[in-house]
């Protein structure tokens, strides 16, 4: 115990001194000392991680260098280190994460991006949208999920275009995207993601289309109709969470669906819909309907309306 103390004592004094009066390499080698407890995961060190790495934090711009050069880890707990740390410095490390954008190491960028993004700096954004054309698509999935976590509009048109990237985790990155920067030029393509191939993207279109609320109602209803099944299905269920007579009304033609498995997610957003003037349409479909799925989520409706 005495010597873990002196362990703590000899390490976290070493960033007493002020980094304005020692060199550049005094500084590494301190930055290098404490990240070997910062990043470890050794049961030993564990009570010392969070001192570490609170003790390089307040080195501030001093220490940013020597963490970006650390990217070039492959360890996990190290890159999360790393991240970790340059977001707890946050400002004062965007200017030199902006600059490390421009190298080769496309790994390394999208790393670089991922932490912008957590810092949250509205003054990253013009640097990462220069990237988001790179040829790897890690980098774009990173930078325009980036863009989305800064939350600032001059993005929108970027994170716009690549909802029809061709590679699915760079649209599902851009949905998310989409959905926290409340583009509603974008509803269109959210919409038509809603058939989207990959699971993923489908989903994160759909909840974006949620948070954009009413306003994506009636292009949704216009698309329910398509030749494309799961651009349909998803939309009945996507209706349904946005809720409201508006959202109930659009989705009830669908009752009348030859697809059993449309019917159901039409009565299931009727449901979800928390609009009790639409539980008239079940009430006329129960006459007839004899799937028993169907007629499951017909029941659970004129239970919760029963009182309505």
């Amino acid at each position: 115990m005495r010597n873990r103390f002196h362990i703590l004592v000899s390490v976290f004094g070493l960033v007493l001194i002020s980094a304005s009066i020692i060199s550049a390499s005094e500084i590494e080698d301190k930055v290098d000392s404490l990240f070997i407890i910062a990043s470890s995961g050794e049961i030993r060190y564990r009570d010392m991680v969070q001192p570490a790495i609170d003790s390089i934090a307040a080195m501030g711009e001093a220490a940013v260098p020597r963490m970006i050069e650390k990217y070039d880890t492959q360890d996990a707990r190290e890159r999360h280190t790393v991240s970790k740390i340059l977001e707890k410095i946050g400002s004062p490390a965007v200017p030199y994460l902006l600059e490390a954008l421009s190298i080769d190491d496309t790994e390394k960028v999208s790393r670089i991006c991922y932490t912008l993004g957590n810092i949250k700096d509205s003054s990253a954004v013009e640097g990462i949208i220069g990237v988001c054309d790179n040829d790897d698509w890690r980098v774009r999935s990173s930078a325009i999920g980036a863009l989305g976590k800064i939350g600032d509009s001059r993005a929108n048109e970027t994170v716009t275009v690549y909802l029809a990237d061709t590679v699915e985790t760079v649209r599902k990155s851009a949905a998310v995207a989409t959905g926290r920067l409340l583009i509603g030029e974008a509803i269109p393509s959210l919409v038509h993601m809603l058939g989207d191939t990959f699971y993923g993207a489908r989903m994160t279109a759909a909840e974006a289309l949620v948070k954009l609320g009413e306003k994506s109602v009636t292009t949704i209803a216009d698309s329910l109709n398509s030749k494309n099944e799961l651009l349909g299905n998803l939309g009945c269920t996507t209706l349904g969470r946005i809720g409201g007579i508006a959202a109930a009304y659009a989705v009830a033609p669908q009752l009348e669906s030859v697809s059993s498995i449309r019917r159901t997610l039409a009565v299931e957003g009727i449901l979800l819909s928390n609009s009790s003037l639409a539980c008239g349409f079940v009430e006329v479909m129960a006459e007839t309907e004899t799937d028993p799925t169907v007629r499951f989520f017909i029941q659970q409706v004129l239970d919760k309306y029963a009182s309505q």
